[in-house]
């Protein structure tokens, strides 16, 4: 159990690093417009080698831990909002792959589009990741 328990809270911690690195990346993207297409590449090659694994990892080290363990109100919404996180990142990686395909066809308006879902997704996925790792620092 202490193995799994420490490669969740490493996986958590990294893929909270990945987020925060997308963030800082995202954040420049109306730079110039080739810097755009360079944070959708970027960000694109991230998820797809470092936060989608990182985020199985999470979900089934955290599976695995709840299936072991007393569940009480507190690790239900920890648990609710993990999930939330885990789903938003998934769905996520649908506009991240297309704009990605936009950008190396440089249609800026297509990039701009799926940018957009990309922030509104980031809406509910960071607060609930917060969440999640804020309780679970508390118990």
């Amino acid at each position: 159990m202490d193995a799994i328990l420490t490669t969740h809270i490493a996986a958590v911690a990294f893929w909270f690093g990945l987020v925060g690195a997308e963030f800082v990346i995202e954040r420049s993207r109306t730079e110039s417009q080739s810097h755009g297409f360079a944070v959708t590449k970027n960000h694109y090659y991230i998820d797809l080698f470092f936060e989608m694994p990182t985020f199985i990892i999470v979900l089934v080290t955290g599976t695995i831990l709840l299936v072991e363990t007393t569940l009480t109100n507190l690790l239900m919404v920890k648990v609710g909002a993990g999930l939330i996180a885990v789903i938003s990142n998934f769905i996520c990686l649908y506009p991240v792959i297309k704009r990605k395909l936009a950008a190396d066809k440089e249609d800026l308006k297509a990039v701009k589009a799926y940018s957009r879902q990309i922030d509104r997704i980031s809406v509910f996925a960071l607060p609930a990741g917060f969440l999640a790792l804020i309780i679970g620092v508390i118990i």
